[in-house]
């Protein structure tokens, strides 16, 4: 079961302390996407307290999707995974992923799509997929080595190993570890310090950055130029505004 809690333009998605399955795949794909165009939501921060997948028993294969279910003893594969990732990643607006408890498997890809990471220091965090005789194949692979490095993703993906969240500090997984106390707060203030900052420039810099992955700089240039011509950021005359009467600026996000 997905829990959903929309306060001072955050929409705040979390698992709940269960475990991932099918049917919560399904919602966190529509609540992105139902978030992504709804002008009162300014960012999405994922709560992934104790979460991970819950292989072997995903619960019901999505009916959207029974004409793609491979039959046989190899099983389905990480088709719901995937687009709930892809989901992510297509969000334009800030995602923040909040790490507490033991964030394992499933739960990492979503906080490694999501565009900054924040972790109590008890948390613990890893990717245990190869220790059960599996193989992580719904994004991870392509996000770590972006992330962290070739290194450190390899020793993630092929060692099995949980973190503390000192270490996926220092790997630079995670932007910040906050003392277990002060989590709630600290997350809460930075949330709402980030959704009142203009967010459709942050979506033009996630429309620049994303793509240019895998692009030569010649080609990130035209790129860029591309997507600052053809896309309008509405604040940046409050930004200017605001600016030369020398005050604090009211972004709307548009």
């Amino acid at each position: 079961m997905l829990d959903l809690h929309t306060a001072d333009a955050v929409l705040t998605v979390g698992f709940g302390g269960e475990a991932i399955d099918y049917a919560t795949l399904e919602a966190l794909r529509e609540a992105a996407a139902h978030a992504a165009a709804d002008d009162g939501v300014r960012l999405l921060a994922l709560d992934c307290t104790d979460a991970s997948d819950a292989w072997p028993d995903m619960g019901e294969w999505p009916a959207r999707l029974r004409h793609r279910r491979p039959q046989g003893r190899h099983g389905p594969g990480p088709l719901p995974e995937q687009e709930a990732v892809q989901a992510l990643r297509a969000f334009m607006k800030p995602s923040l992923a909040l790490l507490r408890g033991d964030v394992r498997g499933a739960a990492l890809d979503l906080a490694c799509v999501c565009d900054l990471r924040i972790a109590a220091a008890s948390a613990t965090i890893g990717d245990g997929r190869i220790r059960q005789g599996r193989a992580a194949a719904s994004g991870i692979a392509y996000l770590l080595p972006k992330l962290i490095g070739l290194s450190q993703a390899m020793r993630l993906l092929l060692l099995g190993e949980a973190l503390d969240a000192a270490e996926a500090h220092r790997i630079q997984l995670v932007h910040e570890v906050v003392a277990d106390d002060d989590f709630a707060e600290r997350s809460q203030a930075l949330a709402a310090e980030i959704a009142n900052l203009p967010t459709r420039a942050w979506a033009i810099h996630k429309l620049q950055v994303l793509p240019q992955l895998d692009l030569s700089f010649d080609a990130a240039m035209v790129h860029s130029l591309g997507v600052r011509q053809t896309h309008v950021i509405e604040d940046r005359l409050e930004g200017m505004k605001a600016w030369r009467e020398r005050r604090k600026p009211a972004f709307t996000g548009r």
